[in-house]
């Protein structure tokens, strides 16, 4: 089964968390799944110097083009993917979820909306109910597609647990919103992806009839 990794550039301050996303390619990957990664054609919100922490206000950067660095050059943007291919779909955290999958991340009594790509994603998965997990920030993208405000109790909880909503197919797990090792977030990723890949498996309906021995 395919599983899409949907990306926001690459780094935490502007873009994917890339230990939650690599974590998840691994866990996917030993799940029996087949990651793809996905991301928007788009520039991002803004640049942030990792190594500082501020914002480099000269450069421009490509929201796919950083993404890329992430899943080794193997990326699909989302205007060039057919969606329904994916049997289920991971949004890591990082601050890109916010400010790259988004609109209106500093823009004061604006209202966030998803981009339009990722609208069409989110929708198709959800029409399907083809099951969809986030982690850390990645959850604002979806509460997003679904109206929803955002949980405070997302950072009460251990990062090595999951949150699971059988019936609308959703699964997450905090990642480094609540996490203190890389291990912790190791294992909540696992728990996220078995979760989804058992959501995602399909329900065989088996008809049993009586027959002469």
């Amino acid at each position: 089964m395919k599983v899409g990794i949907l990306l926001s550039g690459c780094g935490f301050y502007d873009g994917t968390e890339v230990a939650e996303a690599v974590l998840s390619a691994l866990a996917i990957e030993r799940a029996g799944g087949r990651a793809v990664h996905l991301s928007p054609d788009s520039d991002q919100f803004h640049t942030v110097d990792h190594l500082t922490g501020s914002e480099c206000e000269s450069e421009t950067r490509h929201v796919a083009k950083e993404s890329a660095r992430v899943a080794r050059g193997r990326l699909h943007t989302l205007d060039e993917f057919f969606s329904g291919e994916l049997g289920a779909l991971v949004i890591p955290g990082g601050h890109g979820a916010v400010k790259n999958l988004m609109t209106n991340f500093a823009a004061f009594g604006a209202r966030r909306e998803l981009l339009p790509s990722v609208r069409t994603l989110l929708s198709d998965l959800h029409d399907r109910r083809a099951p969809i997990a986030s982690i850390s920030l990645g959850r604002t993208v979806v509460q997003g597609f679904l109206g929803e405000p955002l949980s405070e109790s997302d950072m009460q909880m251990p990062a090595t647990e999951v949150v699971v909503d059988e019936e609308r197919r959703l699964v997450f797990t905090p990642g480094f919103l609540t996490a203190t090792s890389l291990a912790e977030v190791a294992a909540g990723i696992e728990k996220m992806v078995e979760a989804m890949m058992r959501l995602a498996a399909p329900r065989l309906n088996v008809i049993h009839e009586d027959r002469p021995c």
